[in-house]
């Protein structure tokens, strides 16, 4: 059946991004061909705004950017907010009463920034053995480290997007997980394989990816997503077309309207040159 695709979201890691973490050329200049079409090619990610990658949001036409799991929608031109979430005081204050009791890199998004523990920043540059260097490499560009993340939180001065703990251990990992995930006030998801990401109960990709094309005034029929982990899943409920890709996990497959490549065979341009273009 042809389908009219007018909004394609994608989501970074796993999926535009191949195991290099690098976006290939050809993913590029699919991505590219489908703007030139007049299709809106936006990342849809865990990340904050500061977090996005240039080698995506330099490509020729990405205006729109869906940003910490739904908590923020942002506008890369006008450097707005175009729709937020964020998760309420005392929601928040009771989640980093916890957090800043594990062992794990504490952190909170807030206007599109992610500011850090700095103990926990530390620990997880110099300590923790089981983080890739490329995240460790990351944390250092896009992390802000503050010596009382706490007071931040209790202050109210900042309105947070997300907050997330990652792990060195993944018993403690699953412990958060299982202990946080059924909070009617909270969406908790893994969004790699070593952290939990907490966002308000409401804000989630698929919820923020509806009301941003509510508000260009594409049905959800008209979009397609393209995913690989449990935190896509709200996305694949949303939009009319899912594309789970090679390496997702299997119940994202079974929600998938089709599997394309995987995230190092150009599966997200491979998804784009079949669907859209």
């Amino acid at each position: 059946m042809e389908r009219e695709i007018k909004l394609v979201a994608l989501d970074l890691d796993g999926t535009t991004f191949n195991s290099e973490k690098v976006i290939t050329e050809r993913t590029r200049e699919a991505i590219a061909a489908a703007i030139k079409k007049g299709v809106i090619v936006m990342p849809a990610t865990g990340r904050q705004k500061t977090g996005l990658p240039e080698s995506f949001t330099s490509i020729p036409g990405v205006r729109y950017a869906l940003t910490s799991n739904g908590g923020a929608v942002v506008d890369l031109w006008e450097d707005s907010i175009i729709y937020a979430d964020f998760i309420p005081y005392k929601t928040a204050c009771r989640v980093i009463d916890h957090l800043i009791q594990i062992d794990a890199l504490i952190e909170f998004y807030h206007d599109g920034k992610s500011y850090a523990d700095r103990k926990s920043y530390n620990r997880a540059l110099h300590v923790y053995k089981n983080f890739p260097d490329w995240f460790k490499e990351y944390i250092k560009v896009s992390r802000i480290p503050v010596d009382d993340l706490r007071e931040r939180v209790y202050s109210g001065k900042f309105n947070i997007e997300k907050m997330l703990a990652s792990f060195d251990d993944m018993i403690l990992r699953q412990q958060l997980f299982d202990e946080m995930h059924n909070d009617p006030e909270l969406s908790v998801v893994f969004g790699n394989s070593f952290n939990v990401e907490i966002t308000a109960a409401t804000a989630n990709k698929g919820h923020s990816l509806l009301k941003l094309a509510g508000k260009l005034e594409i049905m959800p029929e008209q979009i397609m997503v393209c995913g690989d982990t449990m935190n896509d899943r709200t996305m694949f409920e949303a939009a009319g077309l899912a594309v789970a890709m090679g390496n997702a996990d299997e119940e994202i497959k079974a929600m998938a309207d089709d599997v394309t490549l995987s995230n190092d065979e150009d599966g997200v341009a491979a998804a784009i040159e079949k669907w859209v273009l």
